[in-house]
């Protein structure tokens, strides 16, 4: 496509390169009726094959040319066939009436380019064309309008000619101000107009000089033509007419140099008129100066009220990203950094006042269950809800934020009596607890709300949240739906866990854990099928201590991953060497053990579980299929981000059990989806004398054989329990009766089944 105005182009400008080797007369008028006659074809065509917008504005150039070369014609026949010189004629008439059409097509592209009202880029416009129209006036006009040799009708129209170029000049201003695409067509369109004008301006001066042959300045003329067909031409021109979206076009300096050259023109010509002995303009400067001076005022009207929008649209955007800052997108609540500053506030306060402070944990129960039953959409209608509940309960003055999840905080301030706090918190527990719509379902959720009361301001915003947070913990342990309040009994029991943390923390450090080892055999045989490592602390001060006394602590920060990593350690390592032990003292080695290490839910949901365990069997140089991974049964409803770490680990070879199966949520049918390897049926299922439980224990190691899981029953402690274990088809066994757990792997060497009670203090199967 861009062959065709190239070629134009290249024609055109091959033509009037040799213009003026044609003799003057016949053969010049018509070479310059063809030139323009191919730009009104140019345009005519251009606007048919490439169909922009606004084609209006195209037509009424095209109409324009059209009669400029009509005009041309008409001239042309006065001078070489009638050979007369009239002036003003017909062809005076003609020629003017193309600059208005010429006109209205450049208003319809800057009408079409304009996305909004431009005020300042008008005023720009009128300011640079009134400067030069006082040019044009005072070196064109001026002197046809004194000259004394001339009829009215002639000052007219010579005085029309350069009011003719000013009206173009000033919709040529227009567009040249206006934001948008600087296109080829645009830079040639331009180009076209200012050629035009440049010759118009030369032709004005030699009339009014010495008088006009035909010269070089038809070649700007020619060169008008060619350039205004070939913008046309170009498939650029579509964009003239469309309307993009761009930003306000700053004030820069080249348009201030402009602007201050076009307003110092009338004092300059001015000067130059008295410097001269030329007859000053006095009316013109006067008048052009008022019209400048107004402008300018317009203009510096224009450019405040665009800096105060500025300033206020800034305003309002600080304000937006501030209050986005602080609040809940969701709840627009104040999120939790507002939050922690405004119970921080309200301390303040209440330690000036002397008022107590009552601070609200609330912690929405089955909230989970919503979004895994209905989605995420359902559960953001929960929260939007609960939050306009809460609104509607609290009082003016009070607060609400959203810390996260389906966690929020009340604070009340200037408190009467803590039982204000919980009559308000049950009130909270009741709104929140009535059925709501959300996500197109009826859903019925709770909350557990914990307070908190600061009388004297000897705590800080994290302080007083902890302390809110931890019984708002002991309501939701305690049944759900319940309000706790924080008081010297949680306290010590706070202060109770941080200094077992720390004590947990030390003892690691200092190497104060250690590892017990207890077998798992076959059911079948009695023989040795693997271990498990069950980890102790020989804490100073309180002797051997078992699991249960530090590890649900320890579960409650990232201290359990730190636990978890140096078992995986130990057990490993401790395993390789006895392998390499028991390899060399065995000349026939019987089929592979495996260490199996329990893995919490929250070490588990973590990163660096992977990279944990693939240094740990690195380190060890244990082959994956030998490390079993022991996790509970309620870590896959718990932990979500379990699911992929599960089936990394399983790629990487190592072993999954599920423990303690039949103590959570987990049904049968859900085992064909468990990435796992073994299904340990915890002892209290195994054990219980309950009718239908021996049934029950057979239903679950047919379906967890149906779905490839072998079964591990834990807790044996009389061989009854194996024989009904042989019955079921059961694969292992683990408890007292092979062996206790002890510090020495080779605890499993020599198996003997026996009637071994617990000893005091030892719960089975730790």
């Amino acid at each position: 496509m861009d062959r065709f105005w190239k070629a134009y182009l290249g024609t055109g400008v091959l033509v009037v390169a040799v213009y003026l080797l044609f003799p003057a007369g016949v053969p010049r008028d018509l070479i310059y009726g063809v030139v323009g006659l191919s730009s009104v074809a140019a345009i005519a065509a251009g606007v048919l094959r490439h169909r922009p917008a606004r084609p209006w504005a195209w037509w009424a150039m095209a109409a324009g040319q059209l009669m400029w070369v009509c005009a041309d014609t008409l001239f042309s026949w006065y001078q070489d066939v009638a050979h007369i010189d009239p002036y003003p004629s017909p062809a005076d008439g003609v020629y003017l009436l193309a600059y208005p059409l010429v006109s209205a097509g450049f208003v319809v592209l800057v009408r079409a380019r304009q996305q909004r009202r431009d005020v300042a880029g008008l005023i720009d416009s009128g300011v640079l064309t009134a400067g030069l129209a006082l040019v044009s006036w005072v070196v064109l006009g001026a002197p046809i309008a004194r000259a004394g040799d001339l009829s009215f009708p002639e000052k007219v129209v010579g005085v029309a000619y350069p009011a003719a170029d000013i009206l173009l000049l000033a919709v040529l201003m227009r567009l040249v101000i206006v934001p948008g695409g600087r296109t080829p067509a645009f830079r040639l369109l331009t180009g076209a107009a200012l050629a035009l004008l440049v010759a118009d301006s030369v032709f004005a001066v030699l009339i009014a000089t010495s008088g006009y042959e035909s010269s070089a300045v038809d070649l700007v003329w020619l060169a008008s033509y060619v350039l205004w067909g070939s913008a046309a031409l170009h498939p650029s021109m579509r964009e003239l007419t469309e309307t993009h979206v761009h930003k306000p076009v700053p004030f820069t300096r080249r348009r201030l140099t402009a602007l201050t050259v076009a307003v110092l023109l009338a004092p300059v010509i001015l000067i130059v008129q008295l410097i001269s002995g030329t007859a000053p303009s006095v009316w013109a400067v006067a008048l052009a100066s008022i019209v400048l001076f107004s402008l300018v005022v317009m203009r510096m009207n224009a450019a405040i009220q665009q800096v105060v929008v500025s300033t206020e649209q800034r305003v309002r955007l600080q304000n937006d990203l501030a209050y986005q800052a602080a609040h809940d997108s969701l709840t627009e609540l104040a999120n939790r950094a507002r939050a922690l500053e405004l119970i921080e506030a309200g301390l303040h306060r209440g330690q000036r006042s002397g008022g107590p402070v009552g601070l609200l944990f609330i912690d929405l129960d089955h909230f989970k269950a919503v979004n895994d039953t209905h989605g995420h959409r359902a559960g953001d209608d929960v929260l939007r809800e609960t939050a306009a509940r809460m609104k509607r309960l609290i009082r003016a003055g009070d607060s609400i934020g959203r810390l996260g999840g389906d966690e929020f905080v009340v604070l009340i301030e200037s408190v009467s009596t803590e039982r204000d706090l919980i009559d308000l918190a049950e009130r909270l527990v009741a709104s929140i607890s009535a059925p709501m719509r959300a996500g197109g379902h009826d859903v019925v959720i709770g909350a557990s709300i914990g307070v908190a009361v600061n009388r004297d301001g000897g705590t800080d915003a994290a302080g007083l949240l902890h302390e809110a947070d931890a019984a708002a913990y002991r309501a939701k342990s305690a049944g759900r739906g319940r309000v706790e309040v924080f008081d010297e009994a949680l306290r010590r029991q706070l202060d109770e866990r941080a200094e077992l943390e720390e004590a947990i923390r030390e003892g690691l450090a200092a190497g104060e854990f250690l590892l017990h080892y207890q077998p798992v055999v076959r059911v079948d045989g009695a023989t040795l099928e693997g271990y498990e490592a069950l980890v102790r602390w020989n804490r100073p001060g309180h002797g051997l201590t078992m699991p249960d006394s530090f590890i649900p602590t320890a579960e409650k920060s990232t201290l359990i991953c730190h636990l978890g990593r140096w078992v995986l350690g130990e057990a490993t390592l401790r395993f390789a060497r006895w392998l390499q032990t028991r390899t060399m003292d065995d000349e026939e080695p019987g089929s592979p053990v495996t260490i199996a290490v329990n893995i919490s839910g929250r070490h588990l949901a973590a990163a660096s579980i992977v990279t944990d365990v693939k240094n740990a069997l690195r380190a060890a140089q244990l082959p994956p299929e030998l490390l079993v991974l022991e996790i509970t049964e309620t870590v896959l409803i718990d932990e979500p981000a379990a699911a992929p770490h599960l089936r990394a680990l399983r790629e990487l070879g190592v072993k999954i059990s599920i423990d303690d199966f039949g103590t959570g949520y987990t049904s049968i049918g859900q085992l064909q989806f468990l990435n796992a390897d073994t299904l340990k049926i915890d002892k209290s299922l195994v054990g219980s004398q309950r009718p239908g439980a021996a049934e029950l224990v057979e239903l679950v190691v047919r379906a967890a054989h149906a779905f490839g899981l072998s079964v591990i029953a834990e807790g044996i402690e009389h061989e009854e329990q194996v024989l009904a274990l042989q019955r079921v088809g059961c694969d292992s066994a683990q408890g007292y009766l092979f062996a206790r757990p002890q510090e020495s792997l080779d605890v499993g060497r020599d198996l003997v089944p026996r009637r071994s009670p617990p000893s005091a203090g030892e719960r089975p199967g730790d």
